[in-house]
């Protein structure tokens, strides 16, 4: 199984949109992939407990999360300059050998025209000191309202082709 993870806590937003399209993509190429959007996420537990030994809430559903699949897509848009401080906090409260080996795809979200290449150039620094492996075909998508409808449905040809070509690679990977 794929988990495709939409890396903000943003209800609705452009990145879960492309999350969702990426599910379906995997969907129809035969892969089982679910969907993980943290706007589900238990944040009323983050406090100091979260960085100690044991059980908590967020430790938990992180720990879900990434000991239920060997591959991930992360769909993280664009904050700052990077991505959302929610998915940093996503991996700082796992124990970091459970990263061991694992591999990701990374796509990037922006209203703007670099898709989120710094910030995806950041999440890998994370994800390759984590001993994760990271595809290395990281996928821009850029100037995200004009290529979705009203819905916030991805709908351009051209970016559903290159994230589906971004699939293919990252099956083989």
């Amino acid at each position: 199984m794929i988990y495709v993870i939409s890396a903000t806590t943003r209800h609705g937003s452009f990145s879960l949109k492309v999350a969702e399209k990426y599910v379906q993509i995997l969907t129809e190429s035969g892969q089982q992939a679910e969907l993980c959007s943290l706007d589900s996420m238990p944040l009323a537990e983050y406090n100091d407990q979260v960085y100690r030994k044991g059980e908590n809430t967020l430790r938990n559903y992180a720990h879900r999360i990434f000991l239920a699949a060997e591959r991930f897509v992360i769909v993280a848009p664009e904050y700052n300059g990077s991505f959302p401080g929610v998915m940093k906090v996503l991996l700082d409260v796992c124990e970091p050998d459970i990263f061991l080996g694992k591999k990701f795809a990374l796509v990037g979200v922006s209203s703007g025209r670099a898709g989120n290449l710094r910030g995806l150039d950041h999440l890998t620094d994370i994800l390759h000191f984590l001993r994760a492996e990271v595809y290395s075909l990281k996928q821009p998508v850029s100037r995200i309202r004009q290529l979705t409808n009203q819905e916030k449905e991805l709908v351009d040809d051209e970016t559903i082709r290159v994230l589906s070509a971004q699939c293919a690679g990252f099956l083989k990977f």
